[in-house]
């Protein structure tokens, strides 16, 4: 569908100022809002991902696309009432780790997360233990990501899957783990099931967990 299309050049271009009124004549001609973000406005966030992490776009480029997506969902979510089932996939809950106030990755996953369609509840930075525990107590997420930039807070990521696993709640969600320092071997060595490098990848795992 050309309208479609359209919506998708627009995100993958960050033209937020066009997006609103080229989105209202999309449901004004009767397309489904679950389409425009499936269809257009999703697939259209892993493509400006994966050029962002394979150096073809820029950090503004990725924030410009965002803005797109979000300008476009302002509308759209109003709309959806009754079809969440339909749009939102699954949970996810994330946070910078204690010790950590870095949070440009953590907001570039958050983005990515929410453009396929995932409830994200961000904790913010410097995120201690109990707060982990006390929001997958909350919102029974299907995944836990931990963020961190520094290597000296790495250190208490396995202080808060021990948290977790204190509480009983280790079993029932699927960790993901990422940041400059953060490396596959760091993830294995903990039981981390999700380890990527960029936003885009993170999204592509988190599609892989809940079968999307």
């Amino acid at each position: 569908m050309a309208i479609l299309d359209d919506i998708y050049k627009l995100t993958t271009d960050g033209n937020y100022k066009e997006m609103a009124a080229l989105v209202e004549r999309a449901v004004d001609e009767k397309v489904h809002p679950t389409d425009i973000v499936n269809k257009a406005l999703s697939p259209a966030m892993i493509d400006v991902g994966d050029k962002f992490g394979s150096g073809e776009l820029y950090m503004p480029d990725m924030l410009l696309a965002a803005k797109a997506m979000q300008t476009a969902m302002e509308i759209l979510k109003p709309l959806l009432k009754g079809d969440e089932a339909i749009l939102e996939k699954g949970t996810v809950i994330i946070g910078t780790v204690k010790g950590d106030l870095h949070d440009i990755g953590k907001n570039l996953v958050v983005t990515m997360a929410e453009g396929q369609g995932f409830k994200v509840v961000d904790l913010g930075i410097d995120v201690d233990y109990k707060k982990f525990v006390d929001a997958v107590k909350e919102h029974s997420p299907q995944i836990v990501a931990f963020s961190g930039l520094l290597t000296t807070t790495l250190a208490n990521i396995p202080e808060h899957i021990k948290a977790l696993e204190d509480a009983g709640l280790r079993d029932k969600v699927v960790l993901a783990v990422g940041g400059a320092p953060v490396t596959r071997d760091f993830a294995d060595r903990y039981g981390i099931e999700i380890y990527a490098g960029d936003a885009s990848g993170a999204a592509k795992e988190f599609l892989k967990v809940v079968g999307k």
